[in-house]
């Protein structure tokens, strides 16, 4: 069995923690309010592609490797797996975390997860709200009463054409933020302690990855009125992926496969929000319980219809092999 390369993996991580830390760090001391323009650009041009950065730095200035050792290729990318099994699990996912708020806040009233509304109230009431916010007069366009003659149930039709959004984002404009993340952590990491097996593996990455997003999620990050709690929370939430992003890293054998599952999950946030009413964040949002019960629910198919995958993980090749 080979021996984890903890030199390597160190190098990697000293950049990839160095390089995010201090960017967030910028924002701290330039007094940069999480949320505003300023922030959201230096987020997106240091903090999130911080891992591939760092992985392109380590893979070929230090070992003088090749980035398609990550998956950094098509060349024998699955393009059933990519296009169609990629999106399918998303769907798994996503339609698992609204089950779980149906399951728990709307039949077992624990009111943490708060409830599932698709009433047309509901999404009148919060696009007002979003609206206010903004410092904008709400305008919708026809009154509610119209709506209800008609039969018209605007949440079913924003939740279809958002999974829809949600894929489409993934595969265009998410994808090379996303990606800024996967190299690092689906590509160099998942490379380096791919010997350890399916579960310490991605145990081992998955914590990592959640506790590098610790300094984002103290000022506001997915969990704006938990921002300590949040960290532990964020740290589940990234083991119950790792999972699926591993196993979508090898079966689409492309890094370009995790980027694009990754960037569905950043896509459904905004989704769940139009959704679920009265939640808390740690419980009934995507990043939440209600997310980390998506993720696993995930897992639960690898164990029930692909187990063959986790006792071939260790041996399955990089770059991806036919």
């Amino acid at each position: 069995m080979p021996e984890t390369n903890w030199k390597k993996i160190n190098h990697y991580l000293l950049l990839a923690f160095g390089i995010a830390w201090a960017s967030a760090l910028m924002m701290r001391f330039s007094q940069i309010a999480y949320g505003s323009p300023e922030s959201l650009s230096i987020i997106a041009l240091f903090y999130m592609p911080a891992p591939a950065i760092a992985a392109f730095i380590v893979q070929k200035f230090f070992w003088n490797g090749s980035l398609a050792e990550f998956g950094f290729t098509i060349k024998e990318i699955s393009w059933k797996w990519f296009l169609l099994y990629n999106p399918i699990l998303y769907l798994v996912f996503f339609l698992g975390s609204l089950l779980t708020v149906f399951l728990l806040g709307n039949q077992m009233h624990i009111p943490q997860f708060g409830y599932l509304d698709f009433s047309n109230d509901h999404f009148i009431e919060f696009f007002k709200q979003a609206m206010e916010t903004q410092g904008k007069e709400a305008i919708f366009p026809f009154p509610l009463e119209q709506l209800q003659q008609l039969h018209i149930n605007i949440s079913s039709i924003v939740l279809i054409a958002g999974i829809i959004a949600a894929v489409l984002a993934a595969y265009t404009i998410n994808l090379p933020f996303t990606f800024g993340e996967e190299l690092g952590w689906r590509g160099l990491m998942l490379k380096e302690t791919q010997h350890l097996g399916f579960w310490k593996s991605n145990l081992f990455i998955g914590s990592i990855w959640g506790l590098w997003h610790a300094p984002i999620i103290m000022v506001g990050h997915n969990y704006p009125l938990h921002p300590h709690i949040g960290i532990g929370m964020m740290v589940l939430f990234c083991v119950s992926l790792s999972f699926a992003l591993s196993y979508i890293r090898f079966r689409t054998k492309t890094i370009f496969g995790p980027s694009a599952f990754h960037g569905m999950i950043n896509a459904s946030g905004g989704i769940s929000l139009l959704l679920i009413s009265s939640s808390n964040e740690l419980f009934g949002s995507i990043a939440g319980i209600a997310g980390i019960s998506g993720g696993l629910l995930v897992l639960a198919y690898i164990l029930l219809f692909d187990r063959k995958f986790i006792a071939d993980f260790r041996s399955f090749e990089f770059p991806a092999s036919t």
